[in-house]
């Protein structure tokens, strides 16, 4: 557990968020809460303090076994560029510009392939959110234009995840605020226990490295009659935990209902147990 209190501010505010660790285990990237940039640095876990704040900087991730790491920031020419600095030299590399597509809201998060060939930069809007793909080579950075994807109605996603050997990945959203209401629509019932049996709260979005899968896996919570959470809005409550891979084809996500659901991916989908 890291105690965001305990490292140095930044101009954004105190950190608030794990982004990445680097493997030497001394090293992590954090983000502060403020949506602007220079939101995200490097801190030395021993000494609490910034060792790298690279300029303009949203999220940050390492690659290559930590021999490299990614910047996802704004840019002068462009509203956006990802940018790949040698580590500990933080020399550049290499950097390419990111042409959003018009719906685009503003960059959240950076999340880079285990095979260090695939970086997803992450957007939200208002009620939208998606990712641009950057592709990486020993050579070079470029933004895939044809590859995006867009999610309309919500901007509450989880992270986006990697399987162990990077070739799939996912994230999971809500489809419903107060999902265990009798009328999960109506935002009036958020004091109104549960009725009791299958409740859909939200969907699993499966990824073969760009490619979306067309089949969604619907996130389900079982509740007995009666149930109603202590504080409905606490955060167990109202967001999904973000998904964890256990092994190449099998990703485990912890409901709000506080229920541990394992599901096998890519193929049909099932879900293997309920805990």
């Amino acid at each position: 557990m890291i105690l965001f209190e305990t490292f140095e501010r930044l101009p954004g505010g105190m950190p608030y968020r794990l982004l990445d660790r680097h493997p030497d285990g001394t090293h992590v990237a954090l983000q502060a809460k403020e949506h602007y940039a220079g939101r995200s640095a490097v801190w030395n876990t021993d000494t609490k303090r910034i060792v790298w704040q690279p300029e303009r900087a949203i999220a940050l991730a390492w690659l290559q076994d930590g021999t490299q790491i990614g910047v996802l920031r704004e840019a002068h020419t462009a509203r956006y560029e990802f940018a790949l600095y040698a580590w500990p030299e933080t020399h550049l590399l290499h950097h390419c510009l990111i042409d959003l597509p018009s719906r685009a809201g503003w960059m959240l998060d950076l999340i880079i392939s285990p095979q260090s060939d695939l970086a997803l930069c992450h957007w939200v809007d208002q009620t939208e959110a998606g990712f641009e793909f950057i592709d990486i080579t020993p050579h070079s950075t470029s933004h895939d234009t044809q590859a995006s994807y867009a999610l309309e109605g919500t901007n509450e996603l989880t992270r986006a995840v990697f399987s162990p050997q990077g070739d799939f990945w996912v994230f999971a959203y809500k489809i419903y605020e107060i999902w265990w209401a009798p009328n999960p629509e109506d935002i009036d019932t958020y004091d109104q226990p549960a009725r009791g049996g299958e409740y859909p709260l939200g969907v699993l979005q499966v990824f073969r490295k760009k490619q979306p899968f067309t089949r969604t896996i619907p996130l389900i919570a079982t509740l007995p009659a009666g149930w109603l959470p202590e504080d409905p809005d606490a955060d167990e409550v109202l967001y999904i935990n973000d998904p964890l891979f256990l092994d190449e084809q099998h990703v485990q996500v912890r409901l709000p209902s506080g229920e541990i659901k394992i599901y096998q991916v890519p193929h049909l989908f099932k879900e293997l147990s309920s805990l």
